[in-house]
């Protein structure tokens, strides 16, 4: 158990007019051992922030949570994406997997969060009443046993794989996202088109995905993106006046497309892709779980443009 990372990112919990004496190489490995245990940075802040415990009790809350990596499906030997897939990927960026998880894998993850989030699928208005734990779409829901189950899809892990070309790769755990319909009381609380890198360069290459936990048509809240863009990027950057930011200029000049799909697609993306969700025009909420797989060199530390 590696208590020391850990006991520093309590320490600075504990005396946050200490922070500013970190760096994003400090705090990116500090996440990492929290997603190699299988917990959650958002629900270990929350944890420490309001909790104030001393480091003692922080073990044992680290130690209740924890999971077992070595109970993980096994993995497999066979590729998910064929030479077509991968040939889509290099085009435009994304690519979606069918079928990553069960219908019946699905059902028991939107009855969690319907659970979770003390509302009744059979009652529109209770879809409308915000729970404390959701921030825009987003819902910091994360430890559930079903969510965990879909993070051990084989498939995913073996796409993140073949994308990546190694299997040194750990999961993030990460949360879901709600969106019902939009009605006339109820604006829609989703991000316009963004990245959720750092757009300084270097780029650092990542693999970003998210699960549909529910089917999703053109106009049911589908994930958006810009394909092909990845391949552009650069360029477009480079291209820039002296005073244009690029996050300003990409939700006005920059045209995302649907990526629909049905419960257990999953779907998979460049980092440098733009993206959003969208306003849900359908019947029932969209529900999506995000699953990442990072390499274990992965650092995304430096200035944040």
């Amino acid at each position: 158990m590696p208590w020391n990372i850990l006991e520093n990112l309590w320490k600075r919990s504990a005396n946050p007019v200490d922070n500013s004496t970190e760096n994003t190489e400090t705090w990116d490995n500090e996440i990492k051992t929290l997603f190699q245990l299988g917990i959650s940075m958002e629900d270990t802040l929350q944890f420490l922030y309001f909790k104030k415990p001393d480091f003692e009790t922080f073990k044992i809350w680290i130690n209740d949570r924890k999971k077992d990596i070595h109970t993980e499906t096994e993995n497999l030997t066979e590729n998910v994406l064929s030479e077509k897939d991968l040939e889509f990927w290099d085009k435009n960026g994304y690519v979606v997997i069918k079928n990553t998880i069960s219908k019946e894998d699905c059902e028991a993850t939107q009855q969690a969060i319907w659970e979770y989030l003390q509302m009744d699928p059979r009652k529109k208005e209770t879809w409308y009443i915000r729970h404390e734990d959701q921030k825009g779409l987003m819902l910091n829901f994360s430890d559930h046993e079903t969510l965990n189950k879909n993070r051990f899809s084989p498939k995913i892990k073996k796409a993140y794989e073949q994308l990546y070309k190694t299997t040194n790769i750990y999961k993030t755990i990460d949360k879901v996202s709600f969106n019902p319909p939009k009605n006339e009381n109820f604006v829609f609380l989703g991000s316009p088109l963004h990245w959720d890198i750092s757009l300084k360069q270097p780029l650092t290459f990542g693999i970003q995905g998210l699960l549909y936990l529910t089917d999703c048509g053109p106009d049911d809240g589908a994930f958006h993106c810009v394909p092909g863009f990845h391949n552009q990027i650069v360029q477009w950057l480079n291209d820039l006046g002296p005073n244009e930011n690029p996050r300003e200029k990409a939700i006005k000049t920059l045209e995302p497309k649907p990526i629909t799909g049905n419960a257990g697609d999953f779907i998979i993306w460049n980092n440098t892709l733009p993206h959003c969700a969208t306003p849900n025009k359908g019947k029932t909420p969209r529900m999506v779980q995000y699953l990442t797989y990072l390499p274990n060199d992965y650092n995304a530390s430096g200035e944040w443009i």
